[in-house]
């Protein structure tokens, strides 16, 4: 049965190889419809997740397409996505797969949630065993995973922001909502770079074999006293390192 996002996927890809054009009229909910053997609901829903791509945009008189920046690299789209703005290109989603504590003491099934690496804890300079704000979430374009991207807070951070602890998008991104808690930033972000090999949870995640090669990314972020408030790694695939531009 075709869905929704089946039909977003199509039009986006005519969108996107201009066969729609910029400023062209999309068909109607009714021609949709008729055109996939849909309900009328589900062309409705396929047209809501197209704005929400910013592919479209709805007026009095139907539905056009909209004017796009050109696609950012793959290596754009980490930048912004380290300093917490998502940076979704065309034809891609999140999907946040874990928002909440971390640690010893918080019961959930997840081995990963229960137990915080040390790493974690050295980088944000916390005692071992204490609870962390922990945020997962996945980038899929169209049904292919291509990043799975893990950040942490501390305590005290998320105590100051309870939406890193919901399970849905913070539309102005997690250093926006910091800054707005009224926490300033020191020095500009840490950002490094790692070749490494895909560990038996990621690549379950993303699809991939264990030990095949992905590129790490980890960000650090320290307020102005110079106390971390933020941890990020980003992992990506191999298809997706191979057109990075850094």
């Amino acid at each position: 049965m075709t869905s929704y996002r089946d039909i977003a996927d199509k039009v986006a890809e005519e969108i996107l190889q201009q066969e729609l054009e910029q400023g062209s009229r999309l068909p109607s909910v009714r021609d949709l419809a008729a055109h996939y053997g849909v309900s009328a609901k589900t062309a409705h829903a396929a047209i809501r997740e197209l704005q929400g791509r910013g592919l479209v945009r709805s007026y009095r008189g139907g539905t056009i397409v909209s004017p796009f920046q050109s696609i950012p690299t793959p290596g754009e789209r980490l930048e912004r996505a380290l300093n917490g703005a998502g940076a979704l290109r065309p034809m891609e989603r999140a999907q946040i797969t874990y928002a909440g504590w971390a640690g010893p003491e918080v019961v959930n099934e997840d081995w990963h949630v229960r137990h915080v690496h040390q790493d974690v804890y050295d980088v944000l300079k916390l005692t071992p065993d204490v609870r962390v704000g922990r945020r997962e979430y996945v980038i899929y374009h169209r049904k292919r995973l291509i990043s799975l991207t893990v950040s942490w807070h501390p305590a005290a951070v998320v105590e100051r922001v309870p939406a890193l602890l919901v399970a849905e998008p913070i539309t102005q991104g997690t250093l926006a909502a910091l800054a707005e808690a009224g926490i300033e930033f020191g020095a500009p972000g840490q950002t490094h770079l790692t070749a490494r090999r895909a560990t038996e949870r990621e690549a379950r995640l993303m699809g991939t074999a264990a030990d095949d090669p992905v590129l790490a990314a980890v960000s650090l972020r320290e307020d102005v006293e110079g106390t971390p408030v933020e941890y990020v790694e980003t992992v990506y695939r191999e298809m997706e390192i191979l057109s990075f531009n850094l």
